[in-house]
């Protein structure tokens, strides 16, 4: 139940806030605004203000919401007096109308990136060793590259990591003395209890002590010392050593009583496992900040590197570096967002903020049915001195808002997938 209450606050604050940027700039320059709605589909309810023409409405679907002002019909209404109409606006007042539903979303996604620095423990620059399985690869190490991909950021290490996903690939890095060197990488698989991917070990770990066990020799509360004679000091080194296990192998553990004792257990086939992700045999850490101004860095990096990870994720879906199957619509944020309401208020709130410079983002890309589409149309006019045709116009967006629903269902039918 909150996983729906949390997924309608989300879609709701995020379309609201950008639907809001609209319509107050449109009101500041005088367009008639027929209705502000929040969601789609057929209307739940819906009022007016005293002495205000619009329609406020909400709409059945939670998955967007729109501003319908007087100007942007293919045919013009005929009794809304041209000075009403969003074409009688200059083409800068146009523009600040469009744009304005970006700039509340990453207005609202900074503000709220400035609270979680300020209320948690937040690290930035997070792309440095800290803890590793790996030959060579040392505390402090700051991962330059991935599979050749340039990394300054975390999210930029998330999203190339992402890419590389099961497949073997060379880091480069940069000691504390500014010496580069070349380190080879080879994913685990995990399963969905965090361990090796279709082993069933007969019990399950957290950071190496049992938290679950259908083994009479093993108890939970057990911290495994070694496996197989190789001594065991963090959840990397057993991933590593379990991922090694083949039919049999020997456990060393230790009780509440810090008593000692050897245990065989028999590695079996879990053939109905589910893929969780990746472990790439390394952890990383980052600066920790503090206070107004540690905050302030936070939000700024934080918007910043989330902005320049959609930009690459673009890229990488003209280069085919990333498959339309990684995307993710409103069926894989709904899970997303159990998994962050499961996680703490903070996920949710840091959930958000990813899911407001998202659409901010998207809505301004230069394509037809999106922000960012009618404001090319706005600089092309501009560059040819002359209106566009507007019911060419329209039609282009009508047919980038035609491809752009079956992109959606595309996503949506693959995130159904994924789920089953």
């Amino acid at each position: 139940m909150m996983t729906i209450i949390y997924f309608i606050l989300i879609l709701g604050i995020t379309v609201f806030i950008h639907e809001l940027g609209h319509f107050m700039f449109a009101k500041r320059y005088g367009v008639y605004v027929y209705e502000f709605s929040i969601g789609m589909g057929p209307k739940l309810f819906k009022f007016n203000r005293k002495n205000d023409e619009t329609n406020y409405c909400i709409r059945l679907l939670p998955i967007g919401g729109f501003v319908q002002m007087a100007g942007e019909e293919v045919e013009e209404d005929k009794n809304m007096p041209i000075e009403k109409s969003l074409r009688s606006k200059t083409a800068f007042q146009r523009f600040m109308i469009m744009v304005a539903g970006v700039m509340m979303n990453f207005i609202l996604a900074f503000v709220f990136l400035f609270f979680l620095g300020l209320f948690n423990d937040v690290s930035v620059n997070n792309i440095y060793i800290d803890g590793s399985t790996i030959k060579n690869l040392n505390n402090n190490d700051k991962i330059v590259e991935v599979d050749g991909h340039f990394v300054n950021n975390y999210d930029k290490l998330a999203l190339e990591l992402t890419i590389v996903s099961d497949k073997d690939f060379t880091m480069v890095v940069e000691d504390s003395k500014g010496n580069e060197k070349e380190i080879d990488v080879y994913p685990i698989a995990l399963g969905k209890n965090g361990l090796p991917y279709k082993k069933d070990f007969g019990f399950e770990v957290n950071n190496v002590k049992i938290s679950k066990s259908s083994l009479k020799e093993v108890s939970v509360g057990d911290t495994i010392v070694s496996v197989n004679g190789t001594k065991i000091t963090n959840n990397l080194e057993l991933l590593n050593e379990l991922y090694k296990a083949k039919e049999e192998m020997l456990l060393t553990l230790k009780d509440k009583n810090s008593k000692t004792r050897e245990v065989k257990v028999t590695v079996k086939e879990n053939k109905a496992d589910e893929l969780l992700g990746y472990s790439y045999g390394f952890y990383i850490t980052g600066e920790k900040v503090t206070g107004f101004f540690g905050a302030l860095k936070y939000a700024c990096l934080k918007f910043f590197s989330t902005v320049e990870q959609m930009v690459f994720t673009v890229l990488y879906l003209i280069t085919g570096d990333i498959s339309l199957n990684m995307l993710s619509g409103p069926v894989g944020i709904f899970s997303v967002v159990g998994d962050a309401g499961r996680a703490g208020f903070s996920s949710v709130i840091s959930l958000l903020s990813l899911i407001c410079i998202n659409v901010g983002f998207i809505n301004f890309l230069p394509l037809p049915a999106f922000d960012g589409g009618h404001i090319l149309f706005i600089i092309i006019e501009k560059i040819k001195g002359s209106r566009i045709n507007p019911k060419v116009e329209n039609i282009i967006h009508n047919i980038g808002f035609i491809l752009l629903m079956i992109l959606m269902v595309l996503v949506t039918y693959n995130d159904i997938i994924r789920l089953f």
